[in-house]
């Protein structure tokens, strides 16, 4: 009888994520080691603190491809309502692989005009990730192996109309399609305007005995009268700066802009705000079509403000509904978990909605990569976001990629509040206007001659980068913790490898090769939801063998190894291939039965996955008579 006294384990293949077709790794030909050094920010400096109009960010990302061509793309994925090109970057090594052979992340921002943040956290993340790739590891591996394709703007001509010109906080938010918002059978006649011509758009105000508004005693704010005997000058509020255009006695009251673009996907889409039908506007529809058309991407984040909210397409609740009391038994016993688990980790989440077995892995991912988020951008609250015809609702439900909602900045809370109740009061306000603002930030209440109204006063608000976007000295810091955050989540994208093979003998020149499959990362190797889609592909293992090493078939399922020992068992594939799919976080063993003809030979396993990428490895085999 034969019997093994020697294995010989050469491991020929590597684990690796890229197509086998795709060679060599490059170096990094300015590797930084110190974190007090600079990792590439000098080959391509760039001020984040200040806003930029479309023409100056159209041309950053032409410079950013023209200086790193063998990692960007730069292409159009279609026009705008007034013909404005939407610039999508596409950032990938190209040296490993073509961008749609790899696994991607989509990244876009601003889709309401006015959040123009988020179109700065996205050029930031794709200035970032090019910038660094010869200096830092951590990004060079990404760009490696993974694809990023990063929409800077989406809403692109009411962006550039909230960049370039005098606006409130809040407007423009929607395309521009022209719409009769008072019926008069005329389109965008009447709009807000800069009035007195400063640049700002506030409020306007006219003297009035019986007025219900007066100055501030610092004279910089118009505020309620609250006792109506008191004798002092009164004002009545007139509305937002404006002339009346049309001449009906009204002003402001047909601006510009048509349905909200962020209501306007396809996916529980309603006709109160994404009418006239789903996809109607140029610009969502160009985002959607690209979408159909890179099933590589596995997940999406969306940049918008206001609110400083890490909000996640979340799976559905189950369809077995809690009864009221079940309800609030789960939300005290989360609420009492919580409270332990943030006893050793403050940023720890804990989410009430329980979701069905076939949605679980999604929720446990969404549960861990919303911990790290809440970490990595400090005083961001991750929460469920909303559905209604919104992007990242279709990202999720249609396409199965996760997708995250990001609502930048808002009111300056963590800067003015300082009594730490969680608000900010007038003072606190105007406080944090005066010292940290140096006064730039507001309007004075000022005189100016109406030619409708007469002497009338514009003023006692703030500034419109203020509130909804942030004073530009504070961007590059935003920017900084929500590139991490997007980067973070790319770093935890399925990562396939092969971790051992391990060799038994059978019995004379039979031998049992066990292949243990892993995926380190937090994501499993599909989307639960795609998986619901029939979106998803299963993994798959495959053995090969050289020429006098046979794979034998046995019945598939769990083989027993030693009928003296019912815990030596192998899960044992059908064949010589195994389908499976890989959670977060979780390893596999499969074995698999193999003849020798001779005294040596060699099997190579090969892990496949559409999301996870490749990895190979090969062993010799070796037996003595």
């Amino acid at each position: 009888m034969k019997t093994i006294s020697r294995i010989l384990i050469a491991i020929l293949f590597a684990a690796i994520l890229l197509p086998p077709s795709s060679g060599l790794l490059p170096g990094q030909t300015k590797l930084q080691k110190s974190p007090g050094g600079t990792h590439g920010e000098l080959d391509f400096p760039i001020s984040w603190k200040r806003y930029y109009v479309y023409d100056e960010w159209a041309q950053i990302l032409r410079d950013l491809q023209k200086k790193y061509p063998h990692l960007a793309d730069l292409q159009s994925i279609g026009k705008s309502r007034q013909g404005r090109d939407q610039l999508l970057l596409t950032i990938t090594a190209k040296s490993t692989g073509e961008p749609k052979t790899k696994t991607a992340m989509w990244v876009d921002g601003a889709i309401h005009g006015n959040e123009i943040n988020g179109l700065t956290c996205s050029l930031y993340t794709a200035w970032y990730l090019l910038t660094r790739y010869d200096y830092d590891p951590y990004v060079f591996d990404l760009v490696n192996r993974l694809t990023f394709y990063i929409l800077p703007g989406l809403n692109v001509d009411g962006n550039d109309s909230y960049a370039r010109f005098p606006n409130t906080a809040n407007n423009p938010r929607e395309p521009f399609r022209p719409m009769d918002d008072d019926n008069d059978g005329l389109y965008d006649e009447d709009t807000t305007e800069d009035v007195d011509g400063d640049g700002e758009l506030s409020t306007m105000y006219i003297e009035d005995p019986a007025g219900g508004f007066k100055l501030s005693p610092d004279k910089r704010r118009f505020v309620p009268v609250e006792d109506l005997r008191e004798e002092v000058r009164r004002f009545r509020l007139l509305g937002p700066e404006g002339f009346d255009n049309d001449g009906d006695l009204r002003i402001n009251e047909d601006d510009l802009g048509g349905p909200d673009p962020n209501r306007n996907f396809p996916f529980d889409w309603g006709l109160a705000n994404g009418a006239p039908y789903p996809l109607s506007e140029p610009e969502t529809r160009n985002v959607f079509e690209f979408w159909l058309a890179h099933p590589n991407i596995f997940a999406s984040f969306h940049f918008h403000n206001t609110g400083r909210l890490l909000m996640f397409s979340a799976p559905p609740a189950s369809r077995t509904p809690q009864t009221p009391e079940q309800a609030r038994q789960q939300q005290e016993q989360n609420a009492r978990r919580l409270e332990e688990m943030r006893k050793t980790n403050v940023y720890a989440q804990l989410f009430d909605r329980v979701v069905d077995r076939a949605y679980q892995a999604d929720m446990n991912a969404l549960t861990e990569m919303m911990t790290m988020g809440a970490r990595l951008t400090k005083d961001y609250r991750p929460t469920i976001s909303g559905m209604v015809g919104q992007a990242q609702a279709a990202s999720y439900y249609m396409m199965g990629a996760y997708a995250t909602l990001i609502e930048l900045w808002g009111s300056p809370v963590n800067e003015a509040d300082e009594n730490r109740d969680g608000r900010v009061s007038d003072e606190e306000f105007m406080k944090w206007i005066d010292v940290e603002l140096g006064g730039e930030g507001w309007i004075t209440p000022h005189k100016f001659n109406h030619p409708g109204y007469g002497e009338i006063w514009i003023g006692g608000t703030a500034k419109k980068h203020v509130t909804r976007t942030p004073p530009s000295r504070y961007m590059e810091e935003e920017a900084l913790r929500i590139a991490r955050f997007v980067l973070y989540t790319a770093s935890q994208f399925p990562k396939i490898e092969i971790e051992s093979i391990a060799v038994k003998p059978a019995t004379e020149n039979l031998l049992w090769v066990e292949a243990t499959v892993k995926n380190g990362s937090v994501y499993p190797t599909s989307s639960d939801r795609s998986v619901v889609l029939r979106r998803s592909v299963n993994d798959r293992l495959t053995i090969a063998a050289s020429p006098n090493v046979q794979v034998l078939d046995v019945p598939a399922g769990s083989t027993l190894l030693d009928p003296t020992d019912p815990a030596e068992r192998m899960q044992t594939p059908k064949g010589k291939t195994a389908e499976f799919r890989l959670g977060g976080k979780q390893s596999l063993n499969f074995g698999f039965l193999v003849k020798m003809d001779g005294s040596s030979g060699w099997v190579e396993f090969e892990a496949v996955s559409k999301m996870g990428g490749t990895a190979k490895k090969r062993i010799t085999l070796a037996i003595d008579n």
